[in-house]
């Protein structure tokens, strides 16, 4: 189902939606078992790292897990890209022609799931159409405050900010951000949210004793080209997924 413009105008002022829920319990639980299965075939292949660094406040090593490109792992993962709700959801926000630009499952263990910092997707994939990216990003734990949840700045996705090594975690960060608006996005599992390519968001540590475990899909107009020459195109892991694309 499309979007209300009463929505759509909501997402265009504070640069975020927060969705209901966008796939049935069954669907959950099946996405679940796929992500852990995942994580253990990854760990098996020894293709399990943190992607970020930092310690916990009793000195124990944090971690974030990252699965790029899951639907090339498990089928359950290839249907949720291609969810009809969800395609009709980000048609809404950027037009017709969607390519997934970046695919990934981040898993915060219990505890020591550490902190991704402040930053903007666009900040990464840098394409030649404004308003060009969306990225959904789905709980499939009830995200909360303590475990890890998305945290937004309303209103704050007119223009790219400067960017600097997050030397510390690894990855980057925003060099400089009032963050004394910013809100958190609590999401049961199986609700999801949609932000703008440019809306700083940060996740906080899991501190509960519980899993947080998400999906990222990073959708793109099809149309759009990266500002990069460089950029390689790849079509397995940045697959249209509806209307039309372009071959970088």
């Amino acid at each position: 189902m499309m979007l209300s413009n009463d929505l759509i105008d909501a997402y265009n002022r504070d640069g975020y939606l927060r969705y209901g829920h966008m796939i049935a319990p069954e669907e959950v639980e099946t996405l679940r078992e796929a992500y852990m299965s995942t994580l253990a075939v990854m760990r098996e292949e020894n293709r399990l790292h943190s992607a970020r660094r930092g310690l916990t406040m009793d000195g124990k090593q944090t971690e974030v897990y990252q699965i790029r490109s899951p639907h090339l792992r498990h089928p359950a993962f290839e249907r949720l890209m291609r969810h009809p709700g969800l395609l009709d959801t980000v048609e809404s926000l950027i037009g017709p022609n969607i390519r997934v630009v970046l695919y990934q499952g981040l898993y915060k263990p219990p505890h020591t799931g550490g902190i991704i910092s402040w930053h903007q997707d666009d900040f990464y994939f840098q394409v030649d159409k404004e308003d060009a990216v969306v990225s959904c990003w789905l709980a499939l734990d009830d995200a909360t405050v303590d475990n890890g949840c998305m945290w937004v700045v309303p209103g704050l996705h007119r223009s790219m900010l400067e960017h600097e090594d997050d030397r510390e975690a690894g990855g980057k960060k925003i060099v400089a951000l009032d963050d004394s608006a910013a809100v958190p996005v609590e999401l049961k599992a199986g609700q999801c949210m949609f932000h703008h390519g440019l809306a700083p968001h940060r996740t906080l540590p899991n501190t509960s004793d519980r899993h947080r475990r998400a999906l990222a899909i990073h959708y793109m107009d099809g149309l759009a080209k990266p500002l990069d020459s460089d950029r390689k195109f790849d079509p397995d892991t940045m697959p249209v997924v509806r209307g039309q694309g372009i071959d970088w």
